[in-house]
């Protein structure tokens, strides 16, 4: 006799796309006609209206939830509104379990002291030679920063992988660009990944500086961008375009598909900027991949 097992990739089911809300919306109208057409064509009728009635609520609120989580983006996939998406680990043994709050360093950069997030797992014992994914943010870093209890909270709730964040501040284009290459060669000494799809570039909502711009402008070192959208272009070179997260405050979300065709662009609406550092940060969690065993890029000391 055998067995099968069917396994679950709930991180692959995604809640935002299309298909899903579109097919919630469609079930739930087509329960609502059943309830009104087998009204009196029920042979049960108590039982039949009773069960029709039910799955037809329960339809509508689905399909309403998914409406407004596909808006906001609030729970990407399956896994994270079960809380089961646990960061993706290599199979050459990188250990990314290890959960607990980050702490910010102040390390030497290439141009003066350089504010950077460790996750706890890059300082844990058996954490030498892993190589974490990369935030590379276009804004102050503080120990009391709302962005690192955000990134602690999201690690810990396995709805983001373990990152390194290096704070460039309100950096142009040539800056960040030179900064991310000095951050994934051996001189900076960080435990961070050096291909393009281990890096994200992001800033501050409602902030002067334009990741989205310079993710852009530099296709080939950044996977993904968050930030508030300005000046706007269609992604440069050959290579994949990255994802885009156009963060906006107060107003409907920026409408910029047509400006950066063909990377993916999703808008997310605040209320209020307190709440921009969570929202990107669980944007990041679904592009991010985690950590990886790999050849040094850097050394393999962490910065003290």
């Amino acid at each position: 006799m055998f067995s099968y097992v069917l396994a679950l990739d709930t991180s692959a089911v995604r809640l935002v796309s299309p298909w899903f809300v579109g097919g919630a919306i469609v079930l739930a109208v087509v329960l609502c006609v059943v309830v009104v057409a087998g009204w009196r064509r029920w042979r049960h009728r108590r039982a039949g209206r009773t069960a029709s009635i039910l799955a037809a609520t329960v339809l509508v609120v689905l399909a309403l939830a998914s409406v407004a989580n596909a808006s906001g983006s609030f729970y990407p996939t399956l896994g994270t509104l079960l809380g089961t998406s646990a960061p993706a680990v290599s199979t050459a043994g990188a250990r990314a379990e290890v959960t607990g709050p980050g702490s910010v360093r102040t390390v030497a950069g290439p141009h003066g002291p350089l504010p950077v997030y460790l996750p706890a797992a890059a300082t844990a014992p058996g954490g030498e030679g892993i190589r974490f994914p990369v935030v590379e943010w276009l804004g102050t870093l503080t120990a009391g920063d709302p962005l690192v209890a955000a990134l602690d909270r999201a690690v810990a709730e396995h709805r983001m992988p373990p990152v390194v964040v290096v704070a460039a501040g309100p950096a142009g284009a040539d800056e960040a660009a030179a900064l991310r290459d000095w951050a994934a060669g051996a001189a900076s000494g960080l435990p961070v990944r050096g291909d393009r799809t281990g890096w994200a570039i992001a800033g501050p909502a409602g902030s002067r500086v334009c990741p989205l711009v310079i993710a852009l402008g530099r296709p080939s070192d950044w996977s993904a961008a968050a930030g508030t959208p300005c000046a706007l272009t269609a992604p440069a070179g050959p290579e994949a375009p990255p994802a885009l997260l156009a963060v906006t405050i107060g107003t409907g979300a920026a409408d910029v598909t047509a400006e950066v065709s063909p990377a993916p662009v999703t808008g997310y609406v605040l209320t209020d900027a307190a709440d921009a550092p969570a929202a990107v940060v669980g944007w990041l969690g679904t592009r991010l991949p985690g950590p990886v065993r790999e050849p040094a890029t850097g050394a393999d000391s962490v910065p003290s």
